[in-house]
């Protein structure tokens, strides 16, 4: 279950990181054609600054990547702040994760139909922003960053809190045999219905099974629900208007 918070900039939060007093987190969400809650790159500074405000940090220490596809995950430090924060210069490259375990830094994700997921470990106090499109999905971006978050910090799976936001759902996200290909080793995430011509993905329960597969316990998984092309809630979606906008997904550790 999600709460939608509308002060100042709208956003949602998710119930089981909303336990913790030691980090902040949010989804952006609202109209999918009003520009005032963009916040892709390109045109969204003030949209960033006034969520900054809104959710409270800095946005001097706002972090983000350059979203390629890829499977680099950034470890982002103090050295790293305000990377990406209101342009596009400067972001981390080829990066399509980011954790930490440095107070007050803001790491984010963009997405308008991939799947963001944020993770929390709070015993070693440790947070991912993941940006996860049907390939990263396809080749385990989300159990690599477990991993990654071991190496680093020590991280155990058991201890981590996983939460799935807005992408595009099982119900819309048709795809050719080519892509349903790369999801063979979870059958059950490839869908077929006899009213429709090709199959469908489910990108939430292939990320949840990988979060699975890597240690995290079922019970400390949460997904949002909702597509991003036909949910009510007028998300940025890609596949249903080409838009240009973008959510943003991002943890904060206090």
């Amino acid at each position: 279950m999600i709460m939608l918070h509308s002060a100042g900039f709208p956003f949602f939060t998710f119930a089981n990181l909303d336990r913790f007093s030691t980090v902040k987190h949010f989804v952006t969400c609202g109209n999918n054609a009003a520009t005032d809650i963009n916040l892709r790159s390109v045109g969204g500074a003030d949209n960033r600054r006034r969520l900054a405000q809104t959710i409270g940090f800095d946005i001097n220490r706002l972090v983000t990547g350059e979203q390629t596809h890829s499977l680099n995950i950034a470890v982002v430090t103090d050295a790293d702040d305000g990377r990406g924060s209101v342009d596009i210069d400067s972001r981390i490259p080829c990066t399509d994760a980011l954790i930490t375990n440095r107070r007050g830094i803001a790491l984010m994700v963009l997405t308008a139909d991939c799947v963001p997921v944020l993770l929390y470990d709070p015993a070693t106090h440790s947070a991912a922003a993941i940006h996860a499109g049907w390939r990263g999905t396809a080749n385990g971006i989300v159990g690599l960053t477990v991993k990654k978050m071991a190496n680093e910090f020590g991280t155990k799976p058991e201890n981590l809190m996983a939460a799935i936001g807005p992408c595009i759902g099982a119900c819309c996200f048709e795809v050719g045999g080519d892509v349903a290909e790369h999801f063979s080793r979870w059958p059950d995430t490839i869908l077929h219905r006899s009213e429709w011509p090709r199959p469908h993905i489910d990108l939430v329960l292939a990320n949840r099974l990988q979060l699975e597969q890597a240690g995290v316990p079922a019970s400390n998984i949460e997904s949002s629900g909702e597509c991003t092309k036909c949910g009510p809630n007028g998300l940025f979606s890609h596949r249903r208007n080409q838009t240009l906008g973008r959510i943003g997904t991002g943890i904060v550790l206090m």
